[in-house]
């Protein structure tokens, strides 16, 4: 089945997305703050393409960046992601 999300955008220029669609995912967290094993558990809930993976490492080491893909069936499954991985201790942000 496929589902169609218009998304507005700021300069009135409307994106189009279609569901089932391929997210990639780059989540920062705070480094040697423990957050793979909630992030690892937070991702097994859903239909992952590419599994999550260290990616690299901030200069001074302070955050350690991780990637993710998953397929996402709706906008509503990517806002419970982005609401579950946010959550999560020593998550600074989700790209």
């Amino acid at each position: 089945m496929i589902r169609q999300n218009v998304i507005p955008q700021q300069d009135g220029i409307s994106c189009e997305l279609e569901y089932p669609a391929q997210f990639h995912f780059r989540i920062i967290t705070d480094a040697g703050g423990g957050a793979e094993p909630a992030l690892a558990e937070a991702v097994s809930a859903y239909q992952v393409t590419a599994p999550l993976a260290p990616s690299r490492s901030s200069p001074g080491g302070l955050y350690t960046a991780y990637s993710v893909s998953i397929l996402m069936q709706s906008r509503e499954q990517m806002e419970a992601f982005d609401a579950a991985i946010r959550k999560i201790k020593g998550v600074r942000m989700l790209l």
